[in-house]
């Protein structure tokens, strides 16, 4: 073999393309949504083929969800644990709602919304690495509080989905304020209810 030749490895190459995948699924998310993403778009952006991307991601949902989720991480912050229960949970509705109302934040929460209703697979995924750790570390922080399981579930949906649901409706007319007036309310009533 010729010695001027670089042998590339094929590792080194595969993760290269994946990289330039997954960037380029993000910046076609953000661009043209979710229902204008298409597998030969990403291709194009990520100048690989679709076989490529078939390689990794049996469909688009799929594909979307990875993605999303490598961002989710960032969204996905535990419950603080000190003696104030409304505090705590303020305090992470604060952060939450800050980061889903930026233009970023709130396309990424529509964009897991879609992409889970347009495949159960994506959807069960999707609920595994994002929506089930969001309520648990509000569950787990109130179940710390000595409430009843039942009662902290039903409390850690009316947190969340008091969150997601106003920002998935319209994130321009939703605040951080009002997401924390919201959880000092859902609370107040939480520890009357005791």
């Amino acid at each position: 073999m010729p010695t001027n030749l670089i042998q590339v490895n094929p590792r080194r190459r595969s993760e290269k393309s994946r990289t330039a995948i997954v960037a380029a699924t993000r910046e076609l998310l953000l661009e043209r949504g979710f229902d204008g993403l298409t597998i030969e778009a990403v291709a194009a952006r990520a100048g690989v083929g679709k076989q490529t991307i078939y390689r990794w991601w049996s469909s688009r949902p799929a594909l979307v969800a990875d993605v999303m989720l490598e961002d989710a991480d960032k969204l996905l912050v535990s419950v603080n644990h000190t003696d104030d229960l409304a505090a705590d949970l303020v305090g992470w509705v604060r952060k939450l709602a800050t980061t889903l109302t930026t233009t970023r934040g709130s396309a990424m929460l529509r964009i897991l919304t879609v992409a889970g209703m347009e495949h159960e697979d994506t959807a069960v995924k999707l609920r595994t690495g994002f929506s089930e750790p969001l309520h648990d570390s509000v569950r787990t922080r109130i179940l710390a509080d000595g409430i009843d399981e039942l009662t902290a579930e039903s409390t850690a949906d009316a947190i969340v989905g008091g969150v997601v649901y106003p920002i998935l409706s319209n994130p321009q007319r939703y605040s951080r304020r009002r997401a924390e007036h919201t959880t000092r309310i859902i609370v107040e009533a939480l520890v009357r209810g005791r």
